[in-house]
Parts: C-alpha cells; structure tokens; sequence
C-alpha cells in the first residue's frame, strides 16, 4: 500500500474509531444533551480527520468522552457499564489514528521502538482495566451518600482530563 492510501486509512479510522464510542454510549434510549454532544463529536471528528489539526483532535477527544459520560450519567440501563468500558476502547482506538493521522502518514517515516511491548501497551492496558472496575463497581446496588456522589464527579473530571491529555501527549 502507498503511503497516501496509509493516510487515508488513518484518516477513517479517526472517524469510525469516534462514531463508534459515540453510537455505542448514545444506544439504546439517547437523551437530547447526549445527541447534541454525540453530533458536536462527530464533526470534530470530520473535521480533525481532513485537517489535521490538533486542536480539532483534542476537540474530538474531549467531546467523544463527553458524549460517553453524559450518556452514563443520563441513562442507569443494566449494559451501561459494558457500554462505558467499549466506548473507553474506541476512544483509546481514536487517540491512537489522531496520533498517526496529525503526525502526517503519508511522509515516508521509520519508527524505531527502543520500549519493550509492556511498556507501550501497559498504560492502554491499564486504561481498560480501570474501566472495567468502575464498571462492575457501579453494575453494584449501593446506598447513595454525599462521598459517592463527589468521587463520582472526580472521576468524571479525571476521566475528561486524562482523555485530553492523553491526546497532547
């Protein structure tokens, strides 16, 4: 495959990787905050997949996390915390085409891995199985308190943060 074929594939991948953790955090009853956040990701994502610019990837980042959280926030269904660790998947698989696809591939360019494979899948490894303890955490019937409710808007906070920073490297 040629190097702008690469390109164009990186390109889609940026796009699919976001409307997929859109489509799988607004299934199966979208509210209409979560529809607005879900379009407002997706045309960043368009938009940062045909310019290239960081900026507009950040945006699609941090509007694609949004859209997860809102929609958890919104909707207590059973499959929720399966829906929010897939859409934590796809929004890592987005992280990584915006990385490829802002670097430019389509130059020509020769990567040279000095890390062993822990050390460059540890943290998306980590990432995942994070989320999937806050999601057998809250699949679990507790008793609502002051405590709960703000680690809750910490980890929501946490999460948007690590989300963008994760982008900007």
């Amino acid at each position: 495959m040629s190097g702008r074929t690469i390109a164009v594939l990186w390109r889609v991948l940026v796009v699919l990787g976001a409307a997929g953790a859109v489509v799988v955090a607004v299934l199966p009853d979208p509210a209409r905050p979560v529809l607005v956040a879900a379009g407002a990701a997706l045309a960043a994502a368009v938009l940062a997949a045909a310019s290239r610019w960081r900026l507009a990837g950040t945006a699609t980042l941090g509007l694609v996390t949004l859209t997860v959280l809102l929609a958890a926030a919104l909707d207590a269904s059973a499959v929720r915390p399966v829906q929010v660790v897939a859409a934590g998947v796809l929004l890592l698989a987005t992280a990584g085409a915006l990385e490829r696809c802002e670097a430019g591939a389509d130059r020509p360019t020769v990567t040279v891995v000095r890390t062993g494979a822990t050390a460059r899948l540890g943290p998306p490894v980590l990432a995942v199985g994070a989320a999937s303890l806050v999601a057998v955490t809250a699949a679990q019937d507790v008793v609502p308190s002051v405590g709960l409710v703000l680690a809750g808007l910490v980890a929501a906070v946490a999460a948007l943060v690590v989300g963008i920073r994760v982008h900007r490297g």
